[in-house]
């Protein structure tokens, strides 16, 4: 009997990359998209490397036929304006959303939206839930919260639908977090996050997480929030983080909002030249500025499923 066969758009990326073990340690087969032709595919004969184009449902429809199941993952967390975050985070998910209704061997679908299309917590002791209103801040916020609206009215009848809202993902080799890692070994690196309390899973919890929303019948039909309970303050991330890679504790001034204005600016018009992603961006700066917590509660996950999640300390000793 052949494997199930599963789809994941943004694939290539570092939660992507943790998913497909996962997937393949439990007998699947995963088709992984890639917006150019693939120069090889990869050595285990049970991942695949296909070419879609994004913006065109037809062309995710082919590469869709005969999949069971599909996990979107794929979207811009960097933009230069709006329009950037719309193309990348709603037009790409009405695509994928038509797609999947076109295809009839698609029973399951988990879409990973972010914490930023509920929006901040003006209370650090009073994280975010599922039952609130979504106000986010961002134009990420508003184009993932946009993407959560698409597939709530759009999705066929038959398809198991999930959504998936993490927070701050870290673990080994993540692009984000490992950029912060380079100004802690440093020394030295601004504090943009004020007094704010941050949530935060380890990817190898949120790929478990998506996993069990993909096999289990009682998780369709829902949002969660998917991250450790505890939260922290910026200035405790940093310092479990020099701790977890045995170097000191960096100078962090504080930068005013004109001051990363002016950064971003920078990083932007460098970024243009270069055809790179900003490490910084007028998008990031609200977010960073806003008067509140960027914190959420996972218990409606976690009473649900029972799933224990790694500590902030013990995820950063994994990852560095």
């Amino acid at each position: 009997m052949d494997k199930p066969t599963v789809l994941i758009t943004g694939g290539n990326g570092f939660i992507g990359r943790t998913l497909t073990n996962r997937l393949l340690q439990e007998g699947y087969n995963v088709r992984i998209t890639t917006r150019h032709t693939p120069k090889e595919q990869p050595a285990n004969p049970a991942v695949t490397l296909v070419q879609a184009d994004y913006q065109d449902a037809t062309s995710l429809q082919k590469v869709m036929d005969g999949c069971v199941g599909v996990f979107h993952l794929a979207a811009a967390i960097f933009g230069f304006n709006y329009q950037d975050f719309k193309r990348a985070n709603v037009d790409v998910t009405a695509n994928v959303i038509e797609a999947i209704n076109k295809t009839p061997s698609v029973t399951t679908y988990i879409q990973v939206s972010s914490l930023a299309a509920s929006g901040f917590a003006p209370d650090k002791d009073q994280p975010r839930t599922e039952a609130m209103q979504p106000t986010p801040v961002s134009d990420y916020g508003i184009t993932k919260q946009a993407a959560e609206q698409l597939l709530k009215n759009n999705i066929r009848s038959g398809v198991k639908w999930t959504i998936i809202r993490p927070p701050i993902v870290y673990g080994k080799n993540d692009s984000g977090v490992s950029k912060i890692a380079l100004w802690v070994k440093r020394g030295l690196m601004v504090n943009t996050s004020g007094n704010g309390y941050f949530s935060f899973v380890h990817v190898s919890d949120l790929v478990e997480a998506l996993y069990q929303a993909f096999i289990r019948k009682d998780t369709g039909g829902e949002t969660y929030f998917v991250t450790e309970e505890q939260t922290y303050s910026w200035d405790c991330f940093i310092t479990e983080m020099a701790k977890a890679m045995n170097v000191r504790k960096p100078f962090m001034p504080n930068a005013p909002k004109w001051m990363m204005n002016v950064a971003a600016k920078i990083y932007e018009g460098c970024a243009k030249i270069t055809g790179t992603q900003p490490a910084l961006n007028y998008d990031k700066v609200t977010e960073a500025t806003i008067p509140g917590h960027w914190i959420c509660s996972g218990k409606k996950w976690q009473t649900l499923t029972g799933q224990q999640f790694t500590s902030l300390k013990d995820g950063l000793k994994k990852s560095f």
